[in-house]
């Protein structure tokens, strides 16, 4: 079996950093020996320089990130500018429709939730700003996947594809075919692929030359997506809402979208 190349010195404290993660927040200096197969004392080391900057803290025995990710998110936020001219119009789609919304971006192999507005209702869908998942799982996701460069497609579908839930789509065939299906209509739609009895509506945002500048989500939960009623009414807000953003990011030209065929498909694969 091929070795990974090791990881130099001033990259260590990154490599680190990496390990952190929604579903696993904190970690003891035993653990992170044993998931980079490093010795305790160069472990430490590391996490000694992410103390001093603030990155990370211990508490009780183990190690969280620290307060200054706080502050290093706000400067992500503040880096991109369109999400601000969408947050007015991400809360007047969240009133309308009563589920969450939310603002994705790519960076990379996956998409980042950097902003949420959540839903009022009494049950929701918790998602965290700041989230990441995989480009082939999840309707906002897989939406910017499709519209990415097709080196990066080819990367993705010819790499190793995590099952989350059983309805997780990595089997190529049926990724590909997703992939071509929102390229045809500008839509996707997922239903239980990262976390069972969730669904997620997404739509592209364009810029002035009609690229894909991030994607605009509804999520809540599964049951009320499978109603077609339901499925009509937030499909049509959430294509107006997609295509006003747009509009104040610069996008002049025929909107790119089939909400009826999309909607058809659905339908057609309904279980």
């Amino acid at each position: 079996m091929e070795q990974s190349p090791p990881i130099p010195t001033l990259e260590r404290p990154l490599h680190l950093l990496g390990l952190f993660s929604e579903e696993r927040p904190y970690w003891t200096l035993a653990e992170l020996a044993r998931a980079t197969g490093w010795p305790k004392a160069t472990c430490l080391r590391s996490l000694r320089a992410l103390e001093r900057h603030g990155l990370v803290v211990r508490e009780n025995g183990r190690y969280r990130l620290g307060s200054r990710f706080v502050y290093l998110g706000a400067l992500v936020k503040t880096a991109y500018p369109a999400r601000w001219v969408a947050l007015p119009w991400m809360q007047a789609l969240r009133d309308k429709t009563g589920q969450s919304v939310q603002w994705v971006v790519r960076e990379g192999e996956e998409g980042v939730y950097l902003e949420v507005v959540e839903a009022k209702a009494r049950v929701r869908l918790y998602i965290a700003p700041g989230r990441r998942a995989p480009l082939y799982a999840g309707a906002s996701t897989r939406l910017l996947l499709a519209f990415a460069p097709e080196a990066l497609q080819a990367r993705v579908l010819e790499g190793e594809r995590r099952r989350y839930t059983p309805a997780t789509p990595v089997e190529r065939a049926r990724l590909w075919a997703l992939l071509e299906e929102t390229r045809r209509t500008g839509f996707a739609a997922s239903f239980g692929e990262l976390e069972p009895h969730s669904a997620e509506l997404a739509a592209p945002v364009r810029g002035p030359e009609g690229e894909v500048l991030a994607a605009l989500s509804l999520a809540g939960a599964e049951a009320a997506y499978r109603e077609g009623r339901n499925l009509r009414a937030y499909l049509e807000a959430l294509n107006q809402a997609a295509q006003e953003v747009s509009n104040h990011l610069g996008f002049t030209g025929p909107w790119p979208a089939d909400p009826e065929g999309f909607l058809a498909s659905l339908m057609a694969a309904k279980p």
